[in-house]
This record gives C-alpha cells, sequence and structure tokens, in this order.
C-alpha cells in the first residue's frame, strides 16, 4: 500500500458548489417557520397576548382624556392611538434586541450551533439567516395589532411623504435596537445565560421611552433618562408622522432622525466589538457550541 499516495488523497481540497445566500437564508426561515409551526399553542399564545394587549388599551381610553397626548404634539387619535403605536413597534424592539440572543442561545442548547459552523455556511450568513423568520413574525403582530387597533377606532392622520419617513424612522429603530442585540449575544457566547443586557435595557426602555404614556408625564430626571434610548426619538418620530401627518420637512422629525443616527455610528463598533471578544473567546475555550 502506498502511505504516501492514500495521505495525499485524504487531505485533498474537495471543491464545493457555493450555495447563493438567498438559498440559505431561505432554508433557516423555512426551518424556523416549521419550528415555529410546530408549537401552535405558544403561536395561539403570541396572538392573544398581542389582542389583550391592543383591547386593554382601548378600554383605558375611554377613561383618560386625549388633553394630555395633543399637548405633546400628537394631534389626531388621542391616548388609544398614542398606546397603539407603542405597542405595536414595540414587536420590532423586541425582535432586534431579542432575535440573536434566542437564536444562539436556541443553537447551543440544541447542540446544533457547532454542526452549522463545521458546514461552509459564513457565520454573519448564519446570523442573518436566523433573524430574518423573526422579523417577518414581528412585521405580521405589527401589522395584526394596527389593524385590530383600526377595528377598534384608532384613528390616524398621514400623508404618503409621513408615511415614508415613518417607515425610515422604522429602520433606524431596528438598526439602532440591533445592536443592543448584538452586544448582549457576544455577553451570551461566553456566559452562557441570559444576558443582564437585554434585560435591563428592555425594562428601562419600556418604562422610560413613552410606550404608554407621554414622556413629559414623567419626572423630569426619568424624562432625562429617557433621552438616553433609542426608542424615545424612535416612537415619538412615528407618532407625529401617524397622527399629525410630519414628515422629513418638519424640524422634531429631523431631530429624532439624527439622534437615532448618532447612536446607531457610536453602539455599531462597540456592539461589533463586544460580539467579537465573545465569539473569540468562546471559540478559544472550546464551548462555543455548548449551554
Amino acid at each position: 500500500m502506498d502511505v504516501k499516495r492514500l495521505i495525499e488523497i485524504i487531505s485533498e481540497d474537495i471543491p464545493r458548489k457555493k450555495t447563493p445566500i438567498y438559498r440559505i437564508v431561505l432554508s433557516f426561515i423555512i426551518r424556523d417557520f416549521k419550528v415555529w409551526w410546530t408549537y401552535k399553542f405558544w403561536l395561539l399564545l403570541d396572538i392573544s397576548g398581542i389582542i389583550l394587549f391592543v383591547i386593554t388599551y382601548y378600554l383605558f381610553s375611554l377613561i383618560t382624556t386625549s388633553q394630555q397626548v395633543q399637548e405633546a404634539g400628537y394631534m389626531v387619535g388621542g391616548y388609544f392611538t398614542f398606546a397603539l403605536i407603542g405597542i405595536a413597534f414595540q414587536q420590532y424592539v423586541h425582535f432586534a434586541v431579542q432575535s440573536i440572543n434566542e437564536s444562539i442561545r436556541e443553537e447551543q442548547w440544541n447542540g446544533t450551533m457547532e454542526t452549522i459552523l463545521s458546514t461552509a455556511t459564513d457565520f454573519k450568513i448564519f446570523l442573518l439567516g436566523e433573524v430574518c423568520f423573526s422579523f417577518i413574525v414581528s412585521s405580521a403582530l405589527l401589522l395584526m395589532s394596527l389593524l385590530l387597533g383600526i377595528l377598534l377606532g384608532a384613528e390616524f392622520y398621514t400623508t404618503p411623504t409621513s408615511i415614508l419617513t415613518a417607515i425610515i424612522l422604522t429602520v433606524l429603530l431596528i438598526a439602532s435596537h440591533m445592536d443592543i442585540g448584538i452586544l448582549s449575544a457576544g455577553v451570551i457566547m461566553k456566559v452562557k445565560q441570559g444576558s443582564p443586557v437585554t434585560w435591563a435595557f428592555s425594562w428601562l426602555s419600556q418604562l422610560v421611552s413613552g410606550v404608554f404614556y407621554p414622556l413629559k408625564l414623567l419626572p423630569w430626571y426619568l424624562e432625562w433618562l429617557g433621552r438616553a434610548f433609542p426608542l424615545t426619538y424612535s416612537l415619538d418620530g412615528i407618532r407625529l408622522c401617524l397622527q399629525s401627518g410630519k414628515d422629513l420637512t418638519s424640524p422634531a422629525i429631523l431631530s429624532n432622525i439624527m439622534c437615532l443616527i448618532v447612536f446607531v455610528i457610536v453602539a455599531t463598533p462597540i456592539a461589533l466589538y463586544i460580539f467579537k471578544v465573545g465569539y473569540d473567546a468562546a471559540r478559544r475555550d472550546g464551548s462555543l457550541g455548548q449551554y
């Protein structure tokens, strides 16, 4: 037996056919949909939770006045539309902050992380595929919330330019909160537990970012704290677009957009650095696929 020849055959590089990125991402979406659809009880709970939230704040709006909402600059729809927008767009906050963390933890829990990464799939493509389905679900829940709100009497005042501006603000909302998700994922890959960053950020942002009430109703120190969170500027801008018809010609809208862009510029390199540190540390100690 020619041992040298045998070693050459074993060590020979076999060219792999490169799978298009869209097919890889689509395979992740189909896989996640099948898993999601399997647990129909949890699907029912997700939908029921949205319906319950919307109806709760609809009933609450019946005993509140719209004066304070109008004083905050949101002219149409009163409190119910105000709260509805907060509830609906909170779906994207959950998607941006939690989707990467939950995907990584699930792969670690199932023991499939190292199997996936041992393939030719690039890690960035892996993350993109993991979050796409969460984005689709969040978008569906957001639209369902708005539709239910409209059926219950929510009013909007929009123009084509204000809708376009709201879309721009939504993209910035996702981008700014995705930085928090990436940072948190870096922590999770190292500590193998739920990230305290995600918990603290989610709790504080709901408390002081004006999700359920105008920011001006808070004490001055909490109002200032709320201005440190990107959700404050996202929701304010989206509400001005959908309740007052504001667009990019409005100084208030431009101010919100600039604050979000600054947050993204500052937070993105920090989040990517922490993610890289956590990823490299987990690879060095061989715990990347462990939970």
